[in-house]
């Protein structure tokens, strides 16, 4: 019917036209965000810039100083806790019983502190930090107020340095030398507890030059009243550059996430995402923060079991090259064999800067990503194109009559899925158009007929141009900056690789039973079941079924089944030759044998495997462009580089099947298959 009807054809490539400039238009809002999006923060906790200044003799100031002139560009400073305030000598802690022994060890401060537990201010199941420094005895006792409220939290100070026990201020207005700041929780009830952050070393690396990133610790039972308590102090940090979040969940999730964001805006920073580490409440908080977010990639050598400084920054490039991250927690590399610890890891730093910026990246504090959303009918005109592919694969495949009603309900659908569910409407789109193009392109190629080797690299690239269609339309449905911080992602990754393999298995596989007409349907089935079965082909099949794990577990940015050691070096070697290393899938699997396919010809179903694992390819040059936290110029140098290394591989493919049929002087997949068979 439709066949004589040239309106339908027309009217479908209109429709893919049409979503393809949407899209387009989309996609080069997001390219022009990432190109002015540049600068990558490059941070030190300074625990560790602690311990390089002790290894070194040194003073940490002095240390910040020589890291800041080889390209440093903040301090990472984590939420202090009881243990650690001890590690550091900032105070001891002691039990009110213990603190009773000591004050019987004689003496004036032994007396006064004797006289506290006489009195009964300070009781044996008490906790007690007692500390030289004001400005600790003051941030202790209003941490502990806000992260256990219902204990009574006092701070007392020797009676001889003021008037009032109480006031940890003497009477002429002089620090006194000694307080002690007693809460009624005990030590265990106090462990992993945030104690804020001293101002000492604060201060150092404002001296120094260098920005704060502050990582604020969660606690139970978080309030409005103390979320505006604990932030408050927060605002004079100087140089405060971004916060970040420690633990699962951000503080005051899930009922106080409002809270949380107007104190945040309050100190007018970005929070810090922490790559492959989620935390409960994070992408709320970014949305309530209109974006406000940067992406922070560490690696902690000791933890990485990362020996060398190549190997370290290696992972450092890739995560601010490909993946948006613009802030690098760097750990310092210090152990057996390292040498002089300190100018190795200046001189690590400074050949990080240089080498990001040969990648166009500059060292210096990170800026959040301008809000980019896309309207309402842009995206209407993108799924229409997604609908048009769609409808192009029924009718490639001959299946359905009514095609236009089936095209006309889903149009009707996707309007309404973006009225009263627009981001889940765009994330179904985005997962159709990945299923829909490879098959689409794979069909719409894809000849009986032998080609000759110019042809077959013609109709290679014409396949890929119409999966970068699909790819296209995926750019746009969700050219949104939640996408390119990961605060909101593409769901099904790995069924984006699986569906399209069963659709062009099931299409291709009914097309061997012939033309015949729907009526025979359950004849072609039960014609099916009935079939022998040889062990070949059972061994095939589990082979494909192994094949087909192992494609999906290696599927990913964090893929299950890690590469071997041969796999790493050749990774390494291609990145360095090409700077945007290209799928092993792609130009080692599927484009060369879909152009050794082309080359051939699809004659019946025995070429079925080689037509799946052609497949790959497409299927991978689609999903390449899912990863939309990855840089579009990035995406579009991957796939180039894939395609014509795939071409290249593919020749060598052809000239080896070439040179097997040659050798066994006749066609042994066509005839001589045939004759068996007969």
């Amino acid at each position: 019917m439709f066949k004589k009807e040239r309106w339908y054809p027309v009217m479908l490539a209109l429709l893919l036209a049409a979503g393809i400039v949407a899209a387009g238009y989309a996609a080069g809002q997001r390219y022009n965000l990432e190109a002015g999006n540049r600068r990558v923060e490059l941070a030190m906790p300074y625990a560790e810039l602690q311990r390089l200044a002790g290894l070194a003799g040194k003073q940490p100031v002095e240390v910040m100083k020589l890291f800041r002139e080889r390209g440093l560009t903040a301090v990472f400073f984590q939420e202090s806790t009881v243990e650690e305030g001890k590690k550091s000598g900032e105070f001891i802690v002691l039990t009110g019983r213990e603190l009773y022994f000591l004050s019987r060890a004689g003496g004036d401060f032994s007396a006064w502190l004797g006289g506290l537990v006489d009195q009964g201010k300070i009781s044996a199941a008490d906790t007690c930090f007692l500390t030289t420094e004001e400005s600790s005895a003051r941030r202790l006792a209003g941490q502990l107020k806000i992260k256990a409220p219902d204990a009574a939290v006092r701070v007392y100070a020797p009676p001889a340095q003021g008037n009032d026990a109480g006031n940890p201020r003497n009477a002429s207005g002089g620090e006194a030398n000694a307080f002690v700041v007693c809460v009624s929780a005990g030590l265990d009830a106090l462990a992993g507890f945030g104690l804020g952050f001293p101002a000492g070393p604060l201060a150092e690396s404002a001296l120094a030059g260098l920005n704060a990133i502050v990582q604020v610790r969660n606690w139970p039972g978080a309030t409005e009243a103390g979320l505006a308590k604990f932030f408050q102090p927060l605002q004079d940090i100087p140089n405060l550059s971004a916060i970040a979040f420690y633990g699962n969940s951000v503080p005051g999730y899930p009922e106080h996430l409002p809270a949380l964001a107007k104190n945040v805006k309050n100190l007018g920073v970005p929070v810090v995402q922490i790559e492959f580490h989620p935390q409960k409440g994070l992408a709320a908080l970014g949305a309530l923060l209109d974006g406000q977010v940067l992406r922070l990639h560490s690696a902690d050598p000791e933890e990485l079991k990362i020996s060398s400084f190549a190997a370290l920054r290696s992972r450092f490039l890739l995560a601010a090259a490909e993946r948006n991250v613009r802030v690098l927690l760097v750990y310092p590399l210090v152990g057996p064999g390292t040498g002089d610890f300190l100018a190795q890891n200046l001189e690590f730093i400074n050949t990080l800067k240089q080498e990001l910026q040969q990648k166009g990246l500059a060292a210096g504090p990170g800026q959040p990503l301008p809000p980019l959303v896309q309207p309402g009918w842009l995206l209407f005109l993108m799924g229409l194109g997604v609908i048009a592919g769609g409808m192009g694969v029924l009718r490639q495949a001959g299946a359905f009559r009514l095609r236009p009603l089936i095209g006309l309900v889903a149009a009707i659908g996707w309007a309404g899925l973006l009225v009263g569910a627009p981001e889940a409407g765009t994330r179904l789109m985005a997962f159709a158009a990945a299923v829909i193009f490879p098959v689409f392109s794979v069909q719409a190629s894809l000849q009986s007929s032998p080609a000759t080797i110019p042809r077959s690299v013609l109709l290679f690239l014409r396949t890929t141009f119409f999966s970068l269609a699909g790819a296209l339309l995926i750019v746009g449905l969700l050219a949104d900056t939640r996408y390119m911080l990961k605060l909101d992602q593409f769901a099904g990754v790995k069924a984006a690789y699986v569906f399209p393999l069963l659709c062009l298995a099931v299409i291709f596989a009914w097309r061997g039973f012939g033309q015949a007409e729907i009526k025979d349907v359950r004849e072609h089935i039960t014609r099916l079941f009935n079939q022998p079965v040889l062990f070949k082909w059972v061994v095939a099949a589990v082979l494909l079924l192994i094949a087909l794990a192992v494609y999906l577990l290696r599927t990913g940015t964090q893929e299950i089944i890690p590469p071997s050691s041969l796999e790493l070096k050749v990774r390494a070697i291609l990145e360095h030759l090409l700077v945007v290393r290209p799928r092993t899938k792609e130009f080692l699997i599927g484009h060369p044998f879909l152009l050794l396919l082309f080359h051939t010809g699809y004659r019946d179903n025995r070429f079925l495997p080689l037509l799946l694992l052609g497949a790959i390819g497409q299927i991978s040059v689609v999903n390449t462009f899912i990863h939309i936290h990855t840089p579009l110029a990035v995406s579009g140098l991957r796939t180039i580089h894939g395609l014509w290394l795939g071409v290249c591989v593919g020749l060598i493919f052809i000239f080896l099947w070439n040179l097997v049929i040659s050798r066994c002087g006749k066609n042994f997949v066509g005839d001589r298959a045939r004759k068996n068979e007969g």
